[in-house]
């Protein structure tokens, strides 16, 4: 990046509704290689949203790379990803996003490349996969997924010790996070953010 910015974890409901936002706060670089990750979005025909997001960062001025965490290994997408400034995880089915991470090794590669001045952007899922567990989400995402998958282990990449709410304030989604905030309250820490809301964070500590 040409310019280091306070934060190097951004997490948004929306990324392309914040950009602009964003920028002029001067929480974004002015110049940036983008790793762009839309492996969550690959379950759906129509991924509307991830089209949205890349066009943001393109208009951003960024140079934006495609990276499918399917059939990555941890060797691969280190080298590939170390390549890049901004690590930006698209939105989608955040229960397939979290076993492809496994999967893929990109759970065990991301902590060594945010300590290394790169970083992380999430959309909605990949806000949530920022978190500590993608427990609460999986019913839900599970129906709209092939009936022979399976999730291997529901822990996210715990670079934050709460877990993001996406859309919220939008009536279907907001209905689905009272029930989960009642169901999961008591074990874990839900932050609600709307499409116009983002979460900032300095881990260069990892």
């Amino acid at each position: 990046m040409s310019d280091s910015p306070k934060y190097n974890l951004i997490l948004t409901s929306s990324f392309n509704t914040v950009a602009g936002e964003l920028r002029e706060k001067s929480l974004l670089p002015k110049a940036a290689s983008v790793a762009f990750i839309p492996t969550a979005g690959n379950p759906y025909p129509e991924r509307p949203w991830i089209d949205a997001d890349r066009k943001a960062l393109v208009e951003l001025g960024y140079n934006v790379t495609d990276i499918d965490l399917k059939g990555g290994s941890a060797e691969s997408l280190e080298k590939e990803l170390s390549n890049h400034d901004i690590i930006f995880v698209a939105g989608g089915n955040t229960t397939y996003l979290v076993e492809q991470a496994h999967v893929s090794g990109f759970s065990s590669v991301v902590r060594r490349l945010l300590g290394n001045e790169k970083m992380y952007i999430g959309s909605s899922a990949g806000s949530i996969l920022a978190g500590p567990t993608v427990e609460p989400f999986v019913t839900e995402d599970l129906a709209e997924l092939p009936k022979d998958f399976v999730l291997t282990n529901p822990s996210c990449l715990r670079l934050v010790d709460y877990v993001v709410l996406p859309h919220d304030q939008v009536e279907q989604f907001s209905a689905e996070h009272d029930k989960i905030i009642k169901q999961y309250g008591e074990q874990l820490t839900f932050v609600r953010l709307t499409d116009k809301e983002y979460r900032t964070e300095n881990i260069y500590g990892l």
